[in-house]
């Protein structure tokens, strides 16, 4: 039976790739061939579906074999209004991401989890969907943790608060140009994650995925009007090694 959550959930992701897939159309930043790895891409964004699906499953059968729930340590987020739980968990969770995110790109055992991901040799909103199984793992644990447990959603709070993240991931993966004026100070664009992707050697920086002042923080920005999002990509090869980089062992 589809959760509440999953509703908004489905109906986001469907609206934002209409939304998102007419301006890349319409105003690509660069030329793609959509349909060069055409067929790994729809592979990987099934993966992402339904590996997603059971780990968020099995992490919450975990933590609530440890009661969890139970903790009295987290009854004030509990109880906060969802207008200010949801953007204080996204908040929260993107700072954890940044630092998963950069822990894979300096620790062998996870770069293996996130190499996949770096395999995309044409970068628009369908390719941002490699994601090893592995990879997802790690994603999603900590923001399990949070939604459910530190701020414990509603059905509809949590709906809302991951649809934020469906829409993140696909939105700074898209072949599009924006000038967001001033707000690009503070949120990440896809012309800020393009130079994480790009070839310039560049893959340590710009690592966070909604707020861009962790990067700023912590040495790992780059910033785009400096370094310019270029053509060119650094794409790792898949070549003979396909599905371990999918699984990410």
């Amino acid at each position: 039976m589809i959760s509440e959550e999953q509703i908004y959930e489905t109906i986001t992701f469907i609206l934002i790739i209409g939304l998102l897939d007419t301006l890349e159309r319409r105003h690509p930043r660069f030329p793609v061939n959509r349909g060069l790895n055409l067929r790994l891409n729809i592979i990987a964004i099934l993966v992402v579906i339904f590996a997603g699906e059971l780990w968020k499953t099995a992490l919450i059968r975990g933590c609530d074999a440890m009661n969890l729930s139970g903790l009295r340590a987290f009854d004030i987020t509990r109880k906060l209004p969802g207008v200010v739980k949801i953007p204080l968990a996204v908040v929260i969770a993107d700072f954890c991401l940044y630092w998963v995110h950069r822990g894979m790109h300096r620790r062998r055992i996870l770069w293996l989890t996130h190499v996949f991901h770096h395999s995309i040799d044409e970068l628009w909103w369908l390719s941002g969907s490699r994601t090893s199984i592995t990879h997802l793992l790690l994603f999603a644990a900590p923001q399990i943790f949070l939604g459910y447990y530190v701020f414990q959603f509603t059905p509809m709070e949590a709906g809302i608060a991951f649809s934020i993240g469906v829409v993140v991931n696909v939105w700074i993966h898209t072949n599009v140009s924006v000038n967001l004026g001033p707000i690009e100070w503070l949120f990440i664009t896809p012309s800020f994650h393009r130079i994480h992707h790009g070839a310039r050697g560049l893959a340590s920086k710009n690592l966070g995925f909604v707020l861009t002042v962790w990067d700023r923080f912590f040495g790992t920005y780059a910033n785009p009007q400096t370094v310019g999002d270029s053509f060119a990509l650094s794409s790792v090869s898949t070549h003979g090694r396909l599905l371990r980089m999918i699984a990410g062992i």
